[in-house]
């Protein structure tokens, strides 16, 4: 399909009915509002973190209590840089949701509309965590410089400010109001996609039921690829940050990283070929993925004292599970004929799937 008709295609599906403009509407709105507060957010561990760089000549200062295990300046302000990271995976992930609307919309796909209620979901539950982690370290820190002040230790002028929980949690109710919109208008647009998809594939159940998990395992795909990449990014710029970590688990993280792509491209290739091969090497992969965030988060991310990190890490893990799962349903139904309606943008003709494959009087495309 053509950029111009492409573009076409959207622009009818966005302006289809009332639901599809606020659906769409609303999911950009949240984008720039969400942006904006983590944008402030993100501001406010800056300064924090510069604090703590000013503060790291300290650290050979003997004092006579630790407040947090042997956390010194140099480790908390290791501690708010990884907080900022967080903070921009938030914002580009608030990108990636509205990308995410926009192809729910565009291929009228009612698993994604779904999804995207299940992921706000897991992003209000990550701005809770947000709110926990600041107030935890910001609460050590000020320990620490208590402690520090209390033992005539000269030149620690300013605790690190508070007021980034006021704006988390301004950004967790705007985020709670948001998603209830986007159930709302999502239950609206699953009965109105419903009924579309019901036209173009028909009445058989078998074939219904066949396209519903491809599309489910499509989807899987999607928040495998960004999901796994943007936490192993951050893990992987912390790794880099730190100076005890050894090359050899730099190099190793580099590779899985880097490994995300094809894996989600042979998948993807593998599920529309009925590619048994294919997906074979999927659910290796998968398997590699799951064992390597299981050693994240036992070498890593524990000792960090990392709840971000960890929410990211089991999400992780539980979507390259679901994503095995569903690859092997998807591997059942490979020859009971969805792959004969699968066809190129610019083919034109397929078997109506209502009538089980026998005759043409109807034609129609599979949207993926």
């Amino acid at each position: 399909m053509k950029l111009d008709q492409s573009i076409k295609k959207l622009w009818a599906r966005i302006t289809e009915s009332r639901w599809t403009i606020a659906y769409i509407s609303f999911a950009v709105l949240q984008m720039v509002i969400a942006v904006s507060l983590e944008a402030i957010i993100l501001q406010r561990n800056e300064v924090s973190h510069s604090t703590l760089e000013a503060y790291k000549i300290y650290d050979g200062v003997e004092t006579p209590k630790i407040a947090y295990k042997n956390y010194t300046y140099a480790k908390y302000t290791m501690q708010f840089q990884s907080i900022k990271h967080g903070n921009i995976w938030f914002m580009v992930f608030q990108a990636f949701l509205v990308t995410l609307c926009i192809s729910a919309l565009f291929f009228q796909n009612t698993i994604d509309i779904i999804s995207i209620a299940i992921i706000n979901i897991c992003l209000i539950c990550a701005a809770g965590v947000q709110i926990y982690q600041s107030n935890k370290w910001i609460t050590r820190v000020n320990t620490q410089i208590d402690s520090d002040k209390a033992h005539e230790i000269q030149g620690l002028d300013y605790y690190l400010s508070n007021n980034v929980v006021i704006w988390e949690i301004i950004l967790l109710l705007a985020l709670i109001v948001f998603d209830a919109a986007s159930i709302f208008f999502g239950y609206k647009l699953y009965k109105q996609f419903g009924w579309n998809i019901y036209k173009k594939i028909g009445a058989n159940i078998q074939m219904q039921r066949m396209y519903r998990t491809y599309l489910i395992f499509v989807l899987l795909l999607k928040l495998d690829f960004f999901l796994l990449i943007c936490f192993q990014i951050l893990n992987l710029v912390f790794l880099f940050n730190d100076p005890e970590e050894q090359t050899r688990n730099i190099i190793f993280q580099s590779i899985m990283v880097a490994s995300v792509i094809p894996m989600v491209g042979l998948a993807l290739w593998g599920v529309r070929r009925e590619n048994i091969v294919a997906m074979f090497l999927f659910t290796v992969t998968s398997v590699i993925t799951i064992a390597n965030f299981l050693y994240i988060l036992a070498e890593f991310i524990i000792k960090r004292d990392e709840f971000l990190l960890t929410f990211l890490d089991v999400l992780g893990i539980l979507l390259s599970i679901m994503s095995m799962v569903v690859a092997y349903l998807a591997v059942l139904n490979f020859d009971g004929g969805l792959k004969d309606h699968f066809q190129r943008r610019n083919h034109e003709g397929a078997i109506n799937l209502e009538t089980g494959g026998q005759g043409q009087r109807k034609r129609f495309s599979i949207d993926d």
